[in-house]
């Protein structure tokens, strides 16, 4: 049977450290703040803001949160990014993904500045993932290696192999476990949707990331037995959030994240401490 990650708990612990770290912060006369930018936004983008929202507050975390309207340009967007680069009130900002097919993603993600880029989605911050220098860690990522820290404190050597290389979890979850950080020095392979015979992989490794929001990808007869399985890929199906874990994986002899259970209360726990991170540094 299964050794589960209780992240639920472990998301309790995050928010008690969150509270605790702003609550200081405070008491120096510093108000972490967040500037909160989406366009267009749709249900299920709402649905992830108003959560965001709610775990600041909740932290004790200032939000100015903005939706422009659909027909926002690409000039219009950037001239209010780079408004809040300038704005010394936000220590911390970022844009809702995914925007509008109008939009360059790319371009507006690099035009946040470095410093207040608390999603780490910025190039440097990304590339810093690799070289173990300082910056912001994509949350997602950094939710992964805190379960890691864990589960495989000691990740040299080890076999890891990631399912799924979009920039927002598979490919800087990769440099950072596969870089020369604390949490890298593993080997990492990464699959993708052109990749043959996914389990010929998985079965090699020590640890599998699943990151392809295809819904019951991975099975327990595609794993070795005692590999540690972290399942980050959602996707909403007849009304549903469904993850990249199938139910089976209960039958699993190693440690995994909940068939079917959202990753994302982690994502968010990160991204209130990036925040509370770049607030500490600009005191």
């Amino acid at each position: 049977m299964a050794t589960l990650f209780n992240l639920d708990l472990t998301v309790a612990r995050l928010m008690d450290s969150a509270r605790t770290r702003a609550a200081a912060l405070a008491r120096r006369g510093i108000r972490p703040a967040l500037a909160l930018l989406s366009v267009g936004a749709d249900a299920h983008s709402r649905l992830y803001i108003s959560r965001k929202v709610a775990n600041c507050h909740e932290a004790g975390i200032h939000v100015d949160a903005l939706d422009l309207p659909p027909v926002t340009g690409q000039a219009a967007l950037l001239a209010h990014i780079a408004r809040l680069n300038a704005d010394p009130r936000h220590h911390g900002i970022m844009v809702q993904l995914p925007l509008p097919p109008h939009l360059d993603e790319r371009a507006i993600c690099r035009a946040i500045a470095v410093h207040k880029d608390v999603d780490g989605l910025h190039p440097c911050n990304v590339m810093a993932l690799h070289d173990a220098t300082p910056g912001i860690m994509a949350c997602t990522v950094r939710g992964i290696a805190h379960l890691l820290a864990a589960s495989n404190p000691h990740m040299a050597g080890l076999r890891v192999t990631i399912i799924g290389r979009g920039e927002l979890v598979g490919l800087p979850a990769a440099l950072l476990l596969g870089g020369r950080s604390v949490h890298g020095n593993a080997d990492v392979t990464i699959l993708h949707t052109h990749s043959r015979n996914l389990a010929d992989s998985t079965r090699q490794a020590d640890i599998v990331i699943a990151a392809a929001g295809v819904p019951g990808l991975l099975a327990p007869d595609m794993l070795r037995p005692g590999a540690t399985v972290i399942g980050v890929g959602m996707t909403w199906h007849d009304g549903q959030v469904r993850g990249d874990l199938s139910a089976s994986m209960m039958a699993h002899d190693g440690w995994i994240t909940p068939p079917d259970t959202s990753f994302g209360g982690m994502t968010r726990m990160m991204l209130l401490h990036n925040i509370l991170d770049v607030a500490g540094a600009d005191a």
